[in-house]
């Protein structure tokens, strides 16, 4: 028997735009032809992945099949090319216990030369993090299994791959499959890379398996690419990059590391590009206070969408320092943005005269000028406005709701501070040359909101913050638990405590590149309403 020449078609599909996705997937057809005896395609890659509730909809369910009834028809012009495309389609039937809404599979269609050949319907339905298929979809039950150049190939998606005790990989395995092709809708984290590979093994039983990803930003999911085939032994044999494209495997293997700052930084910049690109989104506005959390901002802004697009805004008060108003027009020059400088200090006195403020209202109400200035020119240029809060101030609600805190994106949401500051680092050695300020790098952090302010007289530093957030957050640990790490309890017991005060503000905040297994985003789902904790 031949080996089967596999291209792996990453493509970056907008969510019901049903003549972008079909253009896409034609032009990988065109590009694989001759070169391929199997093209694969990510996991709903025709409609857009993920789709949440729109999987209730009957139109969108409708023009999916008249999409891929076309896109069908069009293979007739690759008769040597077989393609599995994944899309939803119409359940008849639905568990005893589905969502009464769940009317559609997620499914993955193999067609050649014009002919379907068959259609597979995803079994493991995920309930964790961001995924939520068991509200969305209805599970298929059937495998399917086809022969190219008298191999046997079956098809599997996604989380089916996942949950190696589930059977499935042992009906594989009786069938003698030689092939398992995996249309799959993974996101970015950092530690990812490793996950996918380890499920993949874990899964086999004796044959290969093709991992296809998508790639490209989807609200707050980036995802990377990293199609990749695994021998029957669990070699890994081809790996294709962080990029859209047809890849066919060549036998070579591109580094993926996890926890590598360069995918990250590109994770970042690409979730906040095709957020932009997809909401049509062309222009960007943020402050810039001359810190590091907004110099990464503009950074990755620039990267994102072109300086010429990015419009930097210093304004300062009576409390911001000459240094970080020169840190401001620094990086602002560094990445080649717009620079304006407007004072707050007349909008600010009339505050003060008007009412008669707390200590902390008064800090307050000077972030809540900047955001209104910042949405006055949002709103007048057309601009999205970010947010540019880190993880760790989210965490524990260290920021101005309806000040610092209003936006329209927060890139860097799912980023601790100590990350900021490594990425940051590496960002100026990759650049090889000073963009983000060393002095925003190296000084102090400050809101500037009240003479001689720092952000370690509020918060404990930042890397022990970082250390106790992860283990709460991320491990969902407990206070004893993590006291029992070695950490003090009554640190560990104000951090814990500051989190939960802030869910309030978190509900409210923007939405950002989600990069960690757990984040402050759709795949955390806690009450606001509690007295857990406190009692």
């Amino acid at each position: 028997m031949q080996e089967i020449r596999i291209g792996f078609g990453q493509i970056n599909p907008v969510v019901g735009d049903f003549e972008h996705n079909s253009a896409q997937v034609l032009r990988q057809l065109e590009k694989a032809d001759g070169k391929a005896d199997l093209i694969v395609f990510g996991e709903l890659a025709l409609c857009g992945y993920p789709l949440g509730d729109l999987s209730y909809r009957t139109d969108i369910i409708e023009k999916t099949q008249i999409a891929l009834k076309r896109l069908i028809d069009e293979s007739k012009k690759f008769p040597d090319l077989t393609v599995v495309l994944g899309h939803v389609s119409m359940a008849t039937q639905r568990k005893s216990n589905q969502s009464a809404f769940a009317i559609a599979h997620n499914s993955a269609t193999v067609f050649s030369n014009g002919k379907v050949v068959g259609r597979y319907d995803k079994q493991r339905l995920p309930t964790y993090d961001v995924f939520d298929d068991w509200r969305n979809f209805v599970p298929g039950s059937q495998e399917l299994i086809f022969e190219i150049k008298g191999k046997k190939v079956a098809v599997a998606i996604c989380e089916d791959i996942w949950d190696s005790h589930s059977g499935q990989a042992e009906r594989l395995e009786a069938a003698k499959v030689d092939l398992l092709v995996v249309p799959n809708g993974s996101p970015y984290t950092r530690t990812k890379p490793s996950e996918r590979r380890f499920a993949a093994r874990d899964f086999q039983r004796g044959f290969s398996i093709a991992y296809a990803n998508l790639c490209g930003g989807q609200d707050e999911l980036v995802f990377d690419g990293d199609s990749f085939l695994l021998e029957k032994s669990g070699e890994e044999v081809f790996r294709a990059p962080f990029s859209e494209g047809v890849f066919i495997d060549s036998r070579e293997l591109e580094d993926v590391l996890d926890d590598d700052p360069a995918r990250l930084f590109r994770a970042l910049v690409v979730g906040l590009r095709d957020y932009c690109v997809k909401t049509g989104q062309t222009k960007i506005v943020l402050g810039l206070s001359g810190g590091i959390d907004s110099a990464l901002s503009c950074a990755l802004a620039a990267e994102a969408i072109g300086s010429e697009n990015v419009l930097g805004v210093a304004l300062p008060s009576r409390y911001s320092s000459d240094h970080s108003l020169e840190d401001a027009a620094a990086i602002a020059k560094a990445v080649g943005c717009e620079y304006r400088r407007i004072e707050i200090e007349g909008p600010h006195d009339s505050f003060e005269s008007l009412l008669d403020l707390s200590d902390l209202a008064k800090e307050n109400i000077q972030a809540r000028i900047r955001a209104v200035i910042l949405m006055g020119i949002s709103n007048t240029e057309g601009r999205l406005l970010l947010s540019t809060g880190n993880k760790s101030e989210i965490a524990v609600g260290y920021s101005t709701i309806y000040g610092d805190a209003a936006g329209g994106f927060a890139p860097i949401k799912d980023l601790f501070k100590t990350d900021v500051w490594w990425l940051s680092r590496w960002y100026n050695e990759y650049k090889k040359q000073e963009i983000i300020p060393a002095r925003s790098i190296s000084k102090a952090p400050s809101a500037e909101l009240r003479p001689g302010q720092v952000d370690q007289d509020s918060l404990p530093d930042y890397q022990l913050l970082d250390d106790v957030l992860k283990l709460l957050i991320e491990k969902s640990a407990t206070v004893e638990e993590v006291v029992g790490l070695g950490f003090d309890r009554e640190l560990v017991a104000d951090i814990d405590e500051r989190v939960r005060k802030a869910e309030w503000k978190r509900s409210q905040g923007a939405i950002g590149t989600k990069t960690t297994q757990l984040a402050f985003g759709s795949g955390r789902r806690v009450p606001i309403t509690t007295r857990f904790g406190l009692l």
